[in-house]
């Protein structure tokens, strides 16, 4: 394959995963909906908002997943080295992709928590869920900003 028909194929590919981090941020968005928050207790939630809450931890752990990814390739598809993840989180704090690279960081880390989530104190899982719908509008935040970097200097959009 010549290097026309890689750089087409990659950003066909980055065209996708950006559909993909549309929908997610829909799916994410709709979640957080679902309850008022903050949450006082979660030991006090039945089972339909338990079920909206597991929605919303899975939902941010992997758009979360998906931009970091997605964050990669646009430096690749730029021309810049994307190899070290912290050099790749640095330069699109430079772009103004992310506000800053240990926020990102602590997204990261609250993600971590959320899948390794086994605290049976009602309080910190209160603390932590209402953390994370608190946060996942920086998320979308952050998504919106991917996308508008794509578009303006890639030329690529979500399909």
């Amino acid at each position: 394959m010549n290097e026309i028909a890689a750089l087409a194929e990659r950003k066909a590919h980055l065209s996708r995963k950006l559909g993909a981090i549309n929908r997610m941020v829909g799916h994410l968005s709709y979640s957080r909906s679902r309850l008022p928050y903050p949450i006082a207790s979660v030991n006090a939630l039945g089972e339909a908002e338990l079920e909206s809450v597991s929605a919303l931890v899975e939902r941010f752990g992997k758009l979360q997943d998906l931009l970091g990814n997605v964050f990669r390739e646009l430096l690749v598809l730029s021309g810049e080295d994307a190899t070290d993840m912290n050099d790749v989180l640095s330069r699109l704090e430079k772009v103004s992709v992310l506000d800053s690279a240990d926020d990102w960081r602590g997204l990261r880390a609250l993600r971590n928590l959320g899948v390794h989530d086994y605290d049976d104190d009602d309080s910190g899982k209160s603390e932590f869920i209402n953390e994370m719908a608190a946060q996942s509008v920086t998320l979308d935040r952050v998504a919106e900003r991917v996308l508008a970097y794509c578009r303006e200097k890639l030329n690529v959009q979500s399909c």
